[in-house]
């Protein structure tokens, strides 16, 4: 029984991509003039938003799901 999914280099590589716009989101804040409540937790929603976007995209073209046949080499003895 497996303990953990299957897709969790893409789910990684998700996080990883919303860890890096929340990130850019709260350093560009300033830099770009959205100061307060409102207008800085939607930039961290737009921000998460993207980053899952992306983070799902650019973990499926580095990890491709497998073909689900058999594997191309001999079973080794």
């Amino acid at each position: 029984m497996k303990m953990y999914p299957d897709d969790w280099r893409i789910r990684l590589t998700t996080g990883v991509a919303v860890a890096a716009c929340m990130a850019a989101a709260m350093m560009l804040g300033p830099v770009v003039g959205i100061d307060g409540f409102l207008p800085g937790g939607l930039a961290i929603v737009v921000a998460i938003i993207v980053g899952i976007v992306l983070g799902g995209l650019v973990g499926r073209l580095l990890f491709p799901p497998s073909s689900g046949g058999p594997p191309d080499h001999p079973p080794r003895a």
